[in-house]
């Protein structure tokens, strides 16, 4: 018991009185396997928080959701919006912090995982600003700091390195801790590494959220073994009794639902056809391996599914006046995003203007709040090699400025936005840098400059317009991509308005070239192609 109150102390000093502590407190930490490691058998994991009073919460309150479905049936028709907020959680230094591309994938993968409940999960908020080493490792001794960041408004999912719902003890059973869910906080942590479109840990213990209890209530933390051996015992080792197999006490016992068979818990159990433990009347159990809410992770990926008294359930706690704060009345704004962008400039590893702010645009996407674009070094976008990452808003263009002269980089674009973000990655572009250095100030006097025809035949002249708040002197000239000068048109006089100028291109070669604009005080770059 003393590890129990140091745990609720941890969790909820501040918010509520010592004495009440136990009876509100609970923990339902859910340990899973890694989905990959669990196909190959290597890795698993186990429910580490257990206990009478605990449990009694969860349980209470999926009661009063079933007395609830029992008097008013629900209709789910209507496709209703859940506000989330994301916690994206780095160390006390800053690293180690989930990335986008895993959380727009993430929440796509759970929005198919509850479509047959027509429940949407939106983004209500991405919290890119906590560095925290104790909610990074060890959230519950973190419970307060994350008490003050949690969104009232939204549901709260942490993503951390390390999901750790209580403090360490030796007779904790084997595993990792994968990820939990806090009735007592009524938040979801998960390890970063389950930030992805394959782990089952998020749609899981979103069931949890509203109110679903393992399959294998009652064996959570003692999975049936041949040492306890068959016939099953009549009460489970959590004190839950044991769900025979005819359903004939499936009111009472295992999950309290009926349409999910009896399941002793099976973890670690090679293979998705499990007929090894008898229920107490000595009858073989028959449980169903691909419910989100059991811990046979080794089926097909993509058969998992919510039985329908799970959903009806999880509906009705939704509909609880306890979650009014999750029904904001929002629905999406945006269309969702069906299309990838064309990436425009720089392609093809044609040579970028400058090396040290380089432009790079792309193609507008109907819908697109935002764009995720990458540029790295190799092909492989990895975080060891990667030189920028960053959301660009609904720009379709960003300037990098760290990039190094005479060198080739990789670059994609990931549109999305916070209602849908199932659109993967561009195909990867390439570019060279060359060694010419481009100002990084716009000139101030000039307003606007096109340059007609472009692209222009070889052997013609290009007309230039320019638009001039006030009168300047720039230097006009011609480069090659890879930054060699090409022609000078000398020093010009722009005077304030419209201003045409007219160079002759004859001799040079059909190409792409870079036509330079330089002022004392910054320097414009056009793209000038020369057809055949």
């Amino acid at each position: 018991m003393k590890r129990n109150l140091k745990i609720c102390v941890n969790f909820v000093f501040g918010h509520i009185n010592l004495s009440h502590m136990l009876r509100i407190f609970f923990l339902y930490s859910f340990l899973l396997t890694n989905f990959l490691f669990l196909q190959a058998q290597s890795n698993f994991g186990v429910c580490g928080t257990h206990g009478g009073e605990w449990e009694d919460m969860l349980t209470d309150r999926l009661l009063r959701n079933k007395m609830l479905l029992d008097q008013q049936p629900l209709d789910m028709r209507n496709t209703i919006y859940v506000p989330v907020t994301i916690h994206m959680v780095a160390n006390g230094s800053g690293f180690g912090r989930v990335t986008h591309a895993q959380v727009l994938d993430m929440m796509c993968r759970l929005n198919q995982d509850f479509d047959t409940l027509n429940m949407r999960f939106y983004i209500k908020t991405l919290n890119e600003n906590i560095n925290n080493t104790g909610i990074y490792a060890t959230q519950y001794s973190a419970g307060f700091v994350m008490g003050q960041l949690r969104d009232p408004a939204a549901m709260n999912i942490w993503v951390v390195d390390q999901a750790a719902g209580a403090a360490p003890s030796p007779n904790d059973p084997p595993g990792t801790t994968l990820g939990y869910y806090s009735p007592s906080r009524d938040w979801i942590v998960i390890r970063k590494d389950q930030a992805n479109a394959n782990s089952v840990t998020l749609a899981h213990e979103v069931g949890h959220f509203f109110s679903i209890r393992h399959t294998h209530n009652g064996w959570d933390s003692q999975p049936w073994t041949t040492a306890i051996g068959n016939p099953a015992p009549v009460n489970s080792p959590g004190g839950v009794p044991t769900e025979r197999q005819d359903g004939s006490n499936c009111q009472t016992a295992g999950d309290f639902i009926c349409d999910t068979p009896a399941d002793y818990n099976g973890l670690g159990f090679n293979g998705c056809n499990y007929n090894i433990a008898q229920d107490p009347t000595g009858a073989f159990i028959n449980p169903d391996e691909q419910l989100f809410m059991s811990y046979f992770l080794a089926c097909n990926r993509n058969q998992y599914y919510f039985s329908n008294t799970q959903k009806s359930l999880m509906m009705t706690d939704y509909n609880h006046s306890s979650r009014n704060y999750l029904r904001p009345g929002v629905s999406p704004a945006l269309p969702a995003v069906e299309a990838l962008p064309t990436l425009t400039f720089p392609i093809n590893n044609e040579f970028a203007p400058g090396f040290n702010a380089v432009n790079l645009q792309w193609t507008a996407v109907p819908g697109a709040q935002f764009y995720l674009l990458e540029i790295d070094v190799n092909q492989t976008f990895s975080s060891t090699s990667l030189i920028r990452r960053v959301v660009t808003g609904g720009a379709n263009n960003f300037t990098e400025n760290t990039l190094q002269a005479s060198r080739t980089y990789f670059w994609r674009v990931r549109p999305y936005n916070f209602y849908s973000t199932c659109m993967g990655f561009t195909p990867a572009a390439t570019f060279r840098t060359n060694t010419m250095v481009v100002s990084t100030s716009e000139i101030q006097e000039l307003d606007e400059w096109t340059i007609s025809p472009n692209p222009i035949v070889a052997q013609q002249s290009i007309q230039l317009n320019l638009q001039a708040a006030k009168s300047f002197n720039g230097h006009f000239s011609l480069y090659s991509t890879a930054g060699q000068q090409i022609s000078n048109f000398g020093q010009q006089i722009i005077q304030q308005g419209n201003n045409n100028f007219r160079f002759d291109l004859n001799d040079i070669l059909p190409g792409v070239y870079l036509l330079v604009l330089d002022h004392d005080k910054g320097r414009e770059i056009k793209r000038v192609v020369i057809a055949q």
